[in-house]
């Protein structure tokens, strides 16, 4: 299996860098093409780190990195709605990113994101955070970074964006578990601004 891995990585280790693909490059950010909010990560340190195997898929623990976000002077707290975060590879080699996770309906009195917070709750397909996530391709609640082997660095961009207005409900836009393409339609016209924190995986 590790032979067949490794065999992909070389057939496309030309294919990656798809930032062009991200969430910020699409229609709905033509008016914030630069990030405004603060995104930093208390458990993992500063854009652009390593992150250890406990944030990697079947390496460790399968963490979520913690985040934390500030809103720029430009963006006062009373005009937020809600939160979305979406986590992407911009590195995987299909010739677009992958997204891990997409987390819709944050509250906006809520400022940061840790591994407790996406533990599935008990009411309304809610998580312990207070919000609900989308469907990835494993169909679970976080997909942990899984570079192939020796397919080099892979960059995992964890994209907080703030709304003014809910990103849709379940039945008018929505599905119970919403689905990328419908967040992508349910901010058009409601960011007000975004910022990101990226995390770099690489498995030898």
């Amino acid at each position: 299996m590790e032979y067949l891995e490794r065999t992909i990585s070389y057939l496309t280790k030309s294919i990656r860098a798809h930032d062009s693909k991200l969430l910020p490059s699409t229609p709905a950010f033509t008016s914030h093409p630069t990030p405004t909010l603060t995104v930093t990560s208390p458990s993992c340190g500063p854009s652009d780190s390593r992150l250890d195997n406990d944030y990697i898929a079947g390496e460790g623990k399968n963490l979520i990195p913690s985040l934390s976000w500030t809103l720029p002077p430009s963006i006062s707290a009373a005009s937020v709605k809600e939160y979305l975060i979406l986590i992407e590879d911009a590195d995987a080699p299909l010739g677009f990113p992958i997204m891990h996770a997409a987390f819709y309906h944050i509250p906006p009195e809520k400022t940061s994101l840790g591994p407790e917070d996406i533990e599935k709750g008990e009411e309304g397909g809610r998580l312990r955070g207070g919000f609900k996530y989308a469907k990835n391709m494993r169909g679970n609640v976080y997909m942990p970074p899984r570079p192939l082997r020796g397919h080099g660095p892979h960059r995992y961009f964890y994209e907080v964006v703030a709304l003014s207005e809910s990103v849709g409900v379940e039945g008018k836009g929505l599905s119970a578990v919403a689905k990328k393409d419908e967040l992508l339609r349910g901010v058009e016209g409601k960011v007000l601004g975004w910022g990101q924190w990226v995390g770099v995986a690489e498995r030898s």
